[in-house]
């Protein structure tokens, strides 16, 4: 059996920021995780470039307003923290926060190293089993040993041992679903597997919800991915459900007048309608704005009408497809702790000294840095309020950056 003030469970974004920022004051902490070293999953975020912020921060880009988390720890402080852990950062042209590197492992590295600064006991390679609370404190039982510790950090994502803590205390969740995921289709896209499409405009509907993004996508086998179409998806995991229909706008930056009068000017300069097409989109997008639009490949393109041009310019303007699930790639999660069970500390209201932070709690954004910044966010919250009531007895903090 080990002691510590606190045990946080999971070693991801949120929970190594919370440990060291804890562990920075003086509390002997511990962190438990399943892969062998901390910060792993940050390995694959921003394709693996780690986008790690974006000054372009307000609620309008999460699932809910978190304006009072953000006024509290927002981009630039993530900005100095991590300048002070030695980390050089620049913003792409978007607002977009990348470690100069250009990797997620230079990030990895800068919180690994802070952690092994402060001594911060690292149990990887461990998997927690239970965790009871007796006499004020936390046992956690994990496959290798026992931990008790005062408070206890839940930063551990969603899974099946994180559903059944909250389960076991009581402590309301919303529905969790996959967010920030590739859709599949109805429509058959093996054809147009590995097609990128920049600058689209897709727009889905649900009901009376719609939901326009505009940015790059990219055909699968099954359906559609690509940023775009990744936030997207978050309208179908709001509704709790992967179905419903999307319209993508191939050429979004030109009215229907224009594309007709596209079309029409090239009518003379390529002999059938596939050749005419290829001079706009890929050899496979071409053939299949022609299969929806009933026009055979190798039609003369002089012999073109009116209606089959106005047809083309339907299908490249609105391009529809109907979403029926989606894949197993999903960047985050919809869903989690519901925040109005939560105190403004992101202590549960009704069990007292276990904090939730992270992916865990049922706040996300779009893609650019959003979720990473909830993770720092969530984290200086938590290890905030935990320092208050363990060293400075409620007075406020000032200084923990």
């Amino acid at each position: 059996m080990q002691n510590f003030d606190v045990c946080v469970i999971g070693a991801g974004a949120s929970g190594a920021l919370a440990s060291i920022l804890l562990a920075e004051k003086g509390l002997k902490v511990c962190i438990v995780d399943k892969f062998d070293k901390p910060a792993k999953k940050l390995l694959v975020t921003g394709n693996g470039r780690c986008n790690i912020t974006n000054k372009n921060m307000s609620s309008s880009f999460y699932n809910q307003n978190i304006d009072d988390f953000l006024h509290v720890f927002d981009y630039q402080d993530t900005m100095k923290l991590f300048k002070k852990f030695g980390l050089e950062i620049y913003f792409d042209d978007e607002g977009r926060a990348y470690p100069i590197s250009n990797s997620a492992k230079t990030v990895q590295h800068v919180l690994i190293n802070q952690i092994n600064k402060l001594k911060i006991d690292f149990f990887g390679e461990t998997t927690v089993k239970d965790i009871d609370c007796k006499n004020d404190k936390y046992l956690i039982k994990t496959d290798k040993l026992d931990i008790l510790a005062k408070k206890v950090i839940m930063a551990c994502g969603v899974n099946v041992f994180s559903q059944n803590i909250l389960k076991k205390f009581d402590i309301k969740y919303n529905k969790i679903l996959p967010s920030l995921v590739a859709l599949k289709t109805k429509q058959n896209t093996k054809k147009l597997d590995g097609i990128r499409v920049s600058n689209v405009l897709v727009k889905a509907k649900i009901g009376d919800k719609e939901k326009i993004e505009i940015g790059e996508i990219l055909f699968k086998e099954h359906g559609l991915s690509g940023i775009c179409i990744f936030n997207i998806s978050s309208i179908f995991a709001k509704n709790k459900r992967f179905e419903g229909k999307i319209s993508v706008n191939l050429l979004k930056n030109y009215s229907k007048f224009q594309i007709f009068d596209l079309i029409s000017s090239k009518v003379n300069i390529f002999e059938n309608v596939q050749s005419l097409l290829e001079s706009l989109f890929a050899s496979q997008l071409s053939k299949e704005i022609l299969t929806r639009s009933n026009i055979p490949l190798e039609k003369s393109s002089k012999s073109l009408s009116k209606q089959e041009i106005e047809c083309l310019v339907e299908n490249i303007t609105d391009m529809k497809f109907d979403v029926v699930d989606c894949y197993d790639n999903n960047q985050v999660f919809s869903g989690g702790v519901d925040l109005f069970c939560l105190t403004q500390s992101l202590e549960s209201k009704n069990q007292k000294d276990m904090y939730f932070c992270g992916e865990l709690c049922d706040v996300d954004g779009v893609c650019g840095g959003y979720n990473l910044q909830w993770a720092w966010t969530s984290a200086f919250v938590v290890a905030n309020n935990i320092i208050e009531k363990e060293i400075y007895k409620n007075k406020k903090i000032v200084n923990l950056v």
